[in-house]
């Protein structure tokens, strides 16, 4: 088996290929670079899966490994003409996951298999609770907790409609959900509504970063890393609520010394 990793940006892609330093990195365009890896690398377009094939045969891989976040083509980036190839013209007006899924066959089509970014991460997620537990009053858990339970039920329903992974809420209002903007814009324009509007509650809004109903667990599964928290903290937030199984964390342990020094609350479901 050899396996090369499709690296989009953050410093999720950069993670994996220390620890499997024997991976070879596809860096895609404007969002990863060759000189962040130590490991063999090559820079392909993302408007061009023909090339992406032709690297991958190059080195004989055989297992792929998608990680970091992608960009969609933006409309001047995107030519739609007799040359395009059919996946990008296809996945252009997509939702994520089918979008995804599509390019997971294309891939198979092509002789590759697809595995799970969290076969190639010894630790990756945090365990189901608080983190740390001790920190926090049960009234402020009672919150997190109700919060969390509202928040989950209202991504499993919007997950038919293909939409984000995240969403901010507190004591049943919805903040912000998460579209084509990702998660961190997402934030900042919920952290502006809650120190605009409602600075004097009792407890900062929850930030709920969960996969879909039917997601593909081998293709995409929403991650988190430190800025993305310490964006949290610095804008109020009171609380990240996450996955137990199904968001990954980047450097955990630096994500856990950061959590403890600053008495910030994770709670994993």
């Amino acid at each position: 088996m050899k396996i090369a990793i499709i690296a989009g940006s953050g410093d999720f892609p950069i993670q994996i290929a220390k620890e499997n330093p024997d991976a070879f990195v596809l860096c895609i365009e404007d969002h990863s670079s060759t000189s962040t890896f130590k490991n063999d690398t090559e820079v392909i377009s993302l408007n061009d899966p023909l090339s992406w094939i032709l690297a991958l045969r190059k080195k004989k891989i055989t297992h792929l490994v998608m990680a970091g976040k992608i960009n969609r083509i933006s409309n001047e980036k995107f030519d739609d003409n007799e040359f395009s190839h059919d996946l990008i013209k296809k996945i252009f007006s997509l939702g994520d996951n089918s979008a995804l899924n599509l390019i997971e066959n294309f891939f198979n089509e092509n002789g590759f298999e697809i595995i799970p970014v969290r076969s190639m991460v010894k630790d990756c997620f945090f365990t189901k609770g608080f983190y740390k537990e001790e920190f926090f009053s049960k009234k402020f858990k009672d919150f997190v907790i109700q919060n969390a339970r509202f928040g989950s039920d209202f991504l499993n329903k919007m997950s038919e409609f293909d939409a984000g992974q995240s969403v901010v809420v507190s004591n049943t209002i919805v903040y912000a959900i998460e579209a084509l903007e990702g998660t961190d814009e997402m934030i900042i324009r919920a952290g502006d509504l809650y120190n605009n509007y409602f600075k004097n509650s009792v407890f900062g809004p929850v930030l709920i970063k969960i996969p879909k109903l039917n997601q593909n667990f081998n293709m995409d599964l929403p991650v988190i890393g430190l800025e993305t928290i310490k964006r949290c903290n610095e804008l109020g937030f009171s609380s990240i609520v996450l996955s137990s199984k199904g968001t990954l964390i980047a450097e955990i342990d630096v994500v856990k010394n950061y959590l403890k020094k600053n008495k910030f609350c994770i709670f994993a479901i």
